[in-house]
């Protein structure tokens, strides 16, 4: 049997090519990454090269994958192929969504044709997978009829290595060693930096940020850009990870990242994110002003948080994602 997970981005492509480690990706792609070479191990599987998305406009776009005959036993879907691509007759299909953004789906009349199409050709596919129950739960309400949870996963290893000296890693990357250290996420907008800067200011705390680009350069809140082993560092390194995430999130990665470290998490609990907390024991907050209050408790008995979350995520490892991709490609090929 042969697989073909069309995508749009290049970045997919690449890493699949490469290896996910070598190449940065937002969450979304990592996942996609991680779940092709997964199936790897059990199947013939590619990267559709003509669903990737170039310099073309969105017209070129839909033209070319109009005429895509894209010949596999399994198309496993991205949004934009499952919008502008097409199946063939008897062809089984694999729809995979992280979230749909409602503030990006009305934010122009184009999105909203989008967005429409996309509910309506997914529910054409066999199967739908996602990334939490939030989201099951949302695609079973448009009237998808099979829709499976595969949960984000890591290789836990990395984040739980001996010997990790987090004194050494404050002062290389010029961190105090004399204030509680608080990471608020990526720097930007979306993810809450923000709000978290603001009822935050006058506590005694260390905040950093990170992300690819500095979007919130404004904010007197220390930017790191960082490869992955020094990312990994700064959630083993800080004493809490505040994800105040403003947007409907399909799960959440960094939250996940840092109680796989060994560090308590305070989150917004927006789409996906709320299972996730609930399930592992962290504190959750509707509005800034509870922030203060979140942190202090998490600080004051920061051990017992750190283990519960830690043993609530071990179990999504990477055996665990290759198996769950593995039952339901057979599931769905097997017609069930």
């Amino acid at each position: 049997m042969n697989i073909l997970w069309q995508s749009k981005t290049a970045t997919v492509a690449e890493a699949f090519r490469v290896g996910p480690d070598q190449i940065p990706m937002n969450g979304g792609n990592a996942y996609d990454v991680q779940a092709a070479i997964a199936l790897k191990n059990h199947f013939s599987i590619a990267i559709d090269p003509v669903t990737i998305r170039g310099k073309e406009n969105v017209l070129a776009y839909w033209w070319k994958m109009s005429r895509h005959k894209a010949k596999a036993d399994l198309l496993i879907l991205e949004p934009f192929p499952i919008v502008y691509g097409r199946r063939l007759p008897g062809q089984r299909s694999i729809a995979m969504i992280h979230h749909i953004d409602p503030v990006i789906r009305s934010s122009s009349r184009y999105h909203r044709w989008y967005f429409d199409r996309l509910i309506r050709r997914t529910k054409s596919c066999d199967c739908v997978v996602t990334v939490s129950r939030y989201w099951q739960d949302y695609f079973i309400t448009q009237g998808c009829n099979k829709v499976e949870v595969i949960y984000n996963a890591f290789d836990p290893e990395p984040y739980r290595t001996p010997g990790f000296d987090a004194r050494a890693f404050r002062v290389r990357h010029g961190l105090p060693e004399d204030k509680p250290l608080v990471y608020i996420g990526n720097a930007i907008r979306e993810k809450g930096v923000y709000e978290v800067s603001e009822a935050l200011k006058d506590q005694p705390y260390h905040l950093v940020m990170t992300g690819a680009a500095n979007r919130a350069g404004d904010l007197p809140v220390q930017y790191l850009k960082l490869n992955r082993q020094d990312y990994r560092g700064l959630l083993r390194a800080s004493d809490v990870v505040i994800a105040y995430s403003r947007m409907i999130e399909g799960w959440n990665r960094i939250a996940h990242e840092a109680l796989l470290s060994g560090t308590p998490v305070v989150g917004s609990g927006t789409g996906g994110m709320h299972e996730l907390l609930e399930n592992a024991g962290q504190p959750e907050v509707q509005s800034p002003e509870e922030l203060v209050a979140a942190v202090e408790t998490v600080l004051k008995d920061r051990r017992t948080y750190a283990e519960k979350g830690y043993d609530y995520i071990r179990q999504f490892d990477l055996a665990y994602f290759e198996r769950r991709w593995k039952v339901v490609v057979d599931q769905v090929m097997q017609g069930g």
